[in-house]
């Protein structure tokens, strides 16, 4: 199994690459922030009038951004469609690393006089020139093993930011030591008719660029949709009033509740929730957790404002959605990932966001022109 060298890891943590190394064929797997947060989180119940007042939150008008695929990006998922079935055969004419080669590499590094497990690796691969290696800034992979000859070894020192993730190396000297193993070209497959019905589920090139097109179609309208709910919300959120602060009690409940959320997530990224959160949302925890709690007093508003309820048989036909669409055996197997509270509010504000759009005049914005073309009024 090929193993390559990761560029996010390498440069925010390279100690994930002992025993992390991402393969070419499969990737580690994210687990879900459902999966991190079952059975943690603490139910939070406030009263929502207390603490905030509606705004106006019908007849708002907001910008669409229009599709657009263009051939670019069609033959681009093609050209991916080949990097998939690529082979990478060695070079044996010269033994010298160039730009694009494959390099196939062990490392080792010491740090501060002593080898480290954690950040040393065997039979790992990277390809010249793709793009950036380092660790902050510190060195670049590339540039050290341009010119290296198959059988030499790379000798790298380097010394880790201050503000290094990984709290144990930061700021200490370390001195990296890359064997060549073997240099590599990767040799791709000719996109034919017979090539695509073979490895797809259509016959000839053509259709697959017809299939492809749709597919992007359909991503960049559903970005387009998220984008339009995530701006009608954020500016109804702004009409809205805070009558008066949240208890400190109930945010510190807020805090720990992301905080058993996010931790998972924020380990994958070698990183402490407080930062993951700043990092991501721009926000210290302790604010994000006053913005959550802002945005479920809003709902729990409009909810009751609109007179919105799930039934029990929406649920049971959300159920039998996930065991359908997402391959779950049974709503037992179901409640491992998630609570029944989660899925009834998740249907919820699926139901508020369908209500609210309904009020809102929906108007696709051009890059070519200042004015905008409305696409859907449906204001009150």
């Amino acid at each position: 199994m090929r193993k390559f060298i990761s560029a996010a890891i390498l440069a925010a943590a390279l100690l994930a690459l002992g025993g992390c190394g991402n393969s070419k064929d499969n990737a580690p797997e994210a687990t879900t922030a459902a999966e991190s947060q079952t059975g943690q989180s603490q139910t939070i119940n406030i009263d929502a009038g207390e603490y905030v007042q509606l705004g106006e939150y019908k007849g708002l008008t907001v910008e669409r951004t229009p599709v657009e695929v263009t051939d670019e990006e069609v033959e681009e998922q093609v050209q991916l469609l080949a990097e998939d079935y690529a082979e990478y055969k060695e070079i044996t004419d010269r033994d010298t690393v160039q730009e694009n080669d494959y390099v196939n590499m062990d490392y080792t590094c010491t740090i501060d006089g002593t080898a480290s497990e954690d950040y040393s690796e065997t039979d790992v691969d990277t390809q010249i020139g793709a793009q950036e290696y380092s660790v902050d800034g510190a060195f670049d992979l590339d540039k050290e093993l341009t010119g290296a000859k198959v059988g030499d070894t790379v000798t790298i020192n380097f010394t880790f930011p201050d503000d290094y993730d990984d709290t144990e190396v930061a700021g200490k000297d370390c001195v990296m030591e890359v064997k060549v193993n073997s240099i590599e070209e990767e040799v791709l497959p000719e996109i034919t008719d017979e090539f695509i019905s073979e490895n797809t589920d259509c016959k000839t090139v053509d259709e697959y660029r017809e299939q492809t097109r749709q597919e992007l179609e359909d991503s960049y309208n559903s970005e387009a949709e998220q984008a339009v709910q995530d701006d009608l919300w954020n500016m109804i959120v702004e009409n809205c009033t805070q009558l008066k602060d949240f208890p400190q009690d109930i945010i510190d409940q807020e805090v720990a509740n992301l905080t058993a959320e996010n931790e998972e997530w924020a380990g994958y990224f070698g990183m402490e929730v407080e930062d993951f959160i700043e990092e991501y949302y721009g926000l210290s925890l302790e604010d994000y957790a006053q913005e959550t709690l802002m945005n479920q007093c809003v709902q729990d508003l409009l909810v009751e404002a609109e007179g919105l309820t799930v039934t029990d048989e929406e649920y049971q036909a959300e159920i039998q959605t996930y065991i359908d669409d997402y391959g779950y055996e049974d709503e037992e197997e179901i409640m491992e990932y998630y609570t029944e509270d989660e899925i009834r509010s998740d249907l919820l504000y699926s139901k508020l966001m369908t209500n609210l759009l309904n009020y809102t005049n929906v108007v696709e914005s051009t890059a070519s022109s200042d004015t905008a073309a409305e696409t859907d009024t449906a204001a009150e």
